[in-house]
């Protein structure tokens, strides 16, 4: 059980950095609007043992993470649960993307995204009381979501049956992501 462990954990950290090279490329091709320091951000592959108590691997790419302001694009394996993809604005960058997000909110909708409701911005799990999906929700209920919160968090999880498809159904995920971000 072990060696399997190991060995999926390896893979996932795989995946990992053949999607940074993914996104490096997206954004190198879209030629995203993103201020300068996202644009010449580093991706960072993380992984643990014990987010409650299961391992887990993650990319930050892009990414930002100052006292206030984040703005880092997450992608997180979770054993046994799904990988996710996750949109995280705060400080500056929330303010600065959240009217456009509110326009362009259907392209993430359509990606079957979910946005956080929790207070507790750096939880992953897709609980109802962490997340709802943005399906269930109006341009208006989404407003006061956000002006009650700090942060904005918008996320999409992907099964792991799903394993296979992962790359081309990241690739249409991360785009959805990035087109939201434009005026």
């Amino acid at each position: 059980m072990l060696l399997t462990k190991n060995a999926i954990m390896d893979k996932a950290v795989e995946v990992m950095g053949e999607l940074h090279g993914q996104l490096k490329g997206m954004l190198e091709e879209l030629d995203a609007a993103l201020p300068e320091e996202v644009m010449v951000s580093s991706g960072k592959i993380s992984k643990g043992e014990k987010y409650e108590g299961l391992p887990w691997v993650m990319l930050d790419y892009p990414r930002v993470f100052g006292k206030e302001d984040v703005f880092a694009v997450r992608t997180m394996f979770w054993w046994g649960n799904f990988f996710s993809i996750t949109l995280h604005l705060s400080g500056r960058y929330k303010k600065m993307y959240q009217p456009v997000l509110l326009k362009n909110r259907m392209l993430l909708q359509e990606c079957n995204f979910y946005l956080c409701v929790s207070e507790d911005e750096w939880r992953h799990d897709f609980a109802a009381t962490n997340y709802i999906s943005l399906d269930q929700l109006d341009d208006q209920a989404v407003t006061n979501i956000l002006s009650v919160t700090g942060f904005c968090k918008l996320s999409v999880r992907i099964p792991l049956q799903m394993w296979n498809l992962s790359m081309t159904l990241t690739h249409t995920l991360y785009r959805a992501i990035f087109d939201s971000l434009k005026p």
